[in-house]
């Protein structure tokens, strides 16, 4: 009769143990980066929010503090020209002028340290640019009434948040750069500069029709498209996060 392998003394085959440990580790790490990665795309909303919020205050701040006459009169000349210069031409240039001078102050805004503090003037500096029309306008607009029914128009809330965008995506890649993350951050980055520059194009392509039609209850129709391209958005933005923040099935093997 033959004898058992550990009868006859030799050693039982042992399935091998060093893939699955192995997988231990890789599962641990991975599911560690989805854990950081969750909560860095929290910050990043959190973020944007909050510079939306900080946006709409300094510009009513800016419209709250009253003007010297001196200071109104050079700000009104200021804005004269450069509505002058937008609406110079036909609807393509008048869209043109909107963009090119939306996505320079949001390529400025874009840039590490710099962009938060130039978002505060420029924001600033619109406000103040806007209450100087305001007082400036026969009969005179209380300028803070002036700056909420801006806000009724869709193009002043999307250029906000275009800018918004901008601000979030520099002050990421500097957090990125702290947390040793920047690589990953490059291209989230760029993502989200593209990303200003197509809610500006939406912006100044609003803008443009507000214009161009002068009717108010066309311009209130356009809020309609927009919302339903805003939780378009929001939905598609959920699902790549919630797809990101899956873990991998381990290899069985």
């Amino acid at each position: 009769m033959s004898q058992s392998a550990r009868e006859a003394g030799m050693p039982e085959e042992q399935e091998p143990q060093e893939p699955q440990q192995q997988q231990q580790p890789q599962q641990q790490e991975r599911q560690r980066n989805n854990l950081l990665g969750e909560r860095f795309g929290s910050r990043r909303v959190l973020l944007f929010l909050a510079v939306l919020l900080i946006e709409l205050t300094i510009f009513f701040m800016a419209m709250a503090f009253p003007l010297d006459p001196t200071q109104q009169q050079s700000l009104y000349t200021e804005g004269q020209q450069l509505v002058q210069s937008v609406n110079g031409g036909g609807p393509l240039d008048m869209f043109y002028g909107i963009f090119l001078n939306n996505v320079r102050i949001a390529l400025i805004e874009a840039i590490p340290f710099v962009g938060p503090v130039f978002l505060g003037y420029s924001i600033f500096y619109t406000g103040e640019v806007l209450q100087a029309f305001a007082v400036s306008s026969n009969p005179p607009v209380p300028p803070l009434i002036l700056g909420a029914v801006t806000f009724v128009f869709p193009h002043a809330l999307i250029e906000f948040a275009g800018y918004a965008v901008a601000v979030t995506a520099s002050v990421m890649l500097v957090w990125a750069g702290i947390k040793k993350r920047l690589r990953a951050e490059i291209r989230v980055y760029a993502q989200e500069v593209l990303i200003a520059g197509a809610i500006l194009f939406v912006a100044a392509a609003t803008e443009t029709i507000e214009i161009v039609t002068s009717e108010t209850f066309l311009t209130l129709v356009l809020w309609v498209p927009i919302a339903i391209g805003i939780v378009v958005i929001w939905v598609w933005l959920r699902r790549v996060h919630t797809r990101q923040g899956q873990v991998a099935p381990t290899n069985p093997l």
